[in-house]
């Protein structure tokens, strides 16, 4: 464990880069490395568990060894089920100690598949399926935000073949008998399965290395300058990359304790209301949270001269600069914005810590990974590489970029040539190498076939006092395809009208066209488990907005209607209208101009779904 070098500029990255990545692994898989440190010094500190994420005077703490013992208990357990390298460990846990030692002990014997703890049974169902798993990991005590969940699982699985382990997530196990040695996993291997994408269509399972693995952690180690003594906050979910490893599993691989915020993290009760208490009464150094978190401490910052806090991390989301820019402020530590994704471990670019940030701009690529934006064809095939400052498809190339998703052919695979990594953000690399994400390539809203980036909307709102969030998604239009409007959750205690806040942001918008048409205020914006806006929900709710307007047009106020809009996998989303039948062919004739997907049929007078308006 040695302190973390200094990161100000690319020289440092350089610098760092100049030792192989192959040198700095010396063939160590993740686990082997926590296992060189705990021989060091097995009593050095590992987790502090919140068990509730609020009390702090109710904490325990573990060591490096009792980490190890855990990791070893639990691989007897595996071992016993029978499993192999190559088989799929599956997990369903919550966040806490033995989480991040199931998770060690999966990757040390077999594959990890977490699985996200929110989706509907159906799918977790399907993912075990898909994923292939012969065993699932189970917690001992189910947090009632999933027991439902569960529990209808628990039914659907009745008669597979699936093994289910149980764990408790709450500590640690200590071995049944001596622990022998852990054998490293060659660095070519497979260990771990996570699950991407798939709301509007099938899931993917994005395979990852121990290789892939290991050099995440010493890239991240080197952008967060992550060193012994420090404590860092873990409160992000442990089925997701970033709270399994950005914030856990690769700080203490680089020697720092782990802190974790109870079994939810951000979403259990209480915990975000506590958290600058949190952070202050636990002196911790570094706070890993998405633009969520952020903007909350920003109105509401820890007490900076009664800790070590020296860094902010964004995670998960692309983070407003005016919300950036108040947290900092307030509490004078650098707030750093990396950008990575599932398929790279999330260790990509980051902003230099030590050195003079660029609100806005997700930094520098790291030691050992290389990123550059390329143009592409209406196909989405590369043409050449991008100028500097020039927008186009960024590109990522490095030991931590995995080697395809499991079961795809190669045409489905999302590589240009030359193993550069398809990452679907837009961006550019500007002249000083500070790389800034534009938005995603499936999320501009496309006006007239004119592309509009939507943190452009995003970012001029955020800068308004009354605002805490926003979003911004295409509304549907017979004449442009999509016009921009936006989705505003509020600070307590503010209500500005939507005229206020839509002239507001054209005070700030360079680009005509991507003034909003309509702000629709919400009490609170739909929020993915990893703590990213839910902009699915905003297009399916937009779309049905617009359907009952220009419906209504058409068949009175007074008429029974029915509208459903849900996810296709197809075609994104489908709309489907049911009105009475002297209405269905005008209906039907006015939503065909629409780009989205809709079918009109005639609701009758029993049908249980007609309804007036309220």
């Amino acid at each position: 464990m040695t302190d973390a070098m200094r990161f100000a500029d690319a020289d440092d990255i350089a610098a760092f880069a100049r030792v192989p990545i192959d040198e700095r692994l010396a063939g160590r898989d993740l686990l082997a490395m926590l296992r060189e440190q705990a021989m060091q010094d097995g009593n050095a500190p590992a987790l502090l568990h919140l068990r509730d994420g609020v009390d702090v005077a109710a904490s325990a703490a573990f060591s490096r060894r009792m980490l190890l013992e855990g990791v070893q208990a639990i691989v007897q357990a595996l071992h016993r089920l029978g499993v192999k390298s190559g088989d799929v460990v599956a997990s369903l846990l919550p966040n806490g100690p033995g989480a991040i030692a199931a998770s060690l002990a999966a990757m040390a014997v077999g594959r990890l598949a977490p699985i996200n703890l929110y989706l509907e049974d159906s799918q977790v169902g399907a993912l075990l399926t898909t994923s292939g798993a012969t065993v699932l990991m189970v917690p001992r005590e189910v947090p009632e935000a999933i027991a439902g969940m569960l529990a209808a699982l628990q039914t659907r699985q009745e008669g597979r073949t699936i093994e289910t382990l149980v764990i408790d997530t709450s500590t640690l196990a200590s071995a049944q008998q001596p622990a022998p040695e852990f054998a490293p996993r060659a660095l070519s291997e497979h260990v771990a399965l996570f699950h991407t994408g798939g709301t509007t269509g099938l899931p993917k399972f994005v395979p990852l290395t121990a290789r892939n693995i290991s050099a995440g952690a010493v890239i991240s180690g080197f952008a967060y300058g992550y060193r012994a003594g420090e404590r860092v906050l873990c409160a992000m979910p442990m089925f997701h990359v970033g709270g399994l490893f950005a914030c856990s599993l690769f700080a203490l691989a680089a020697g720092s304790e782990v802190v974790i915020l109870g079994p939810l993290g951000y979403r259990g009760e209480g915990v975000v209301a506590a958290l600058p208490n949190t952070i202050s009464t636990l002196d911790l150094s570094v706070v890993v949270g998405p633009p969520t978190i952020m903007a909350q401490l920003a109105a509401r910052p820890p007490e900076r001269t009664r800790t070590r806090l020296r860094l902010f991390i964004n995670g998960a989301a692309a983070l407003p600069s005016v919300v950036g820019t108040r947290l900092s402020e307030a509490t004078c530590v650098p707030v750093v914005e990396p950008w990575g994704l599932t398929e790279a471990t999330l260790a990509v670019t980051c902003g230099p810590r030590d050195g003079r940030l660029r609100q806005g701009s997700v930094g520098l690529a790291l030691p050992y990974c290389e990123v550059k934006a390329v143009r592409t064809d209406a196909d989405g095939v590369a043409i050449g590489d991008c100028a500097a400052d020039e927008i186009g498809v960024l590109t990522v190339r490095g030991p931590m970029v995995f080697d395809g998703y499991l079961g795809r052919a190669t045409d489905q695979q999302p590589f240009f040539p030359e193993g550069w990594l398809d990452s679907g953000d837009l961006g550019r690399v500007d002249p000083d190498g500070f790389i800034w994400v534009t938005g995603r390539a499936k999320e501009l809203i496309k006006r007239g076939g004119h592309g509009i980036d939507p943190s452009m909307i995003e970012n001029a709102l955020s800068a308004h006092p009354a605002v805490a969030l926003a979003a911004a998604v295409g509304k549907p239009d017979a004449y442009a395809g999509e016009l921009p409007v936006a989705y505003v959750e509020l600070r307590p205690g503010r209500a500005p009208s939507a005229q206020e806040l839509i002239d507001f942001a054209q005070a700030r918008i360079p680009e005509r066209a991507a003034v909003p048409k309509d702000v629709i205020v919400v009490p609170k914006l739909p929020i993915t488990p990893i703590g990213k806006v839910h902009k699915q929900t905003l297009k399916l709710d937009i779309t049905r907005r617009v359907t009952e307007q220009l419906v209504r047009a058409l068949i009175g106020q007074a008429a029974e209607l029915s509208i459903s809009v849900e996810p296709h996998a197809l075609y994104g989303l489908e709309v489907e209208v049911r009105v009475a039948p002297c209405f269905v062919a005008i209906v039907r004739d006015k939503l065909a101009e629409l780009s989205f997907r809709s079918r009109v049929d005639p609701l009758e007078k029993d049908d249980p779904r007609m309804r007036a308006p309220h």
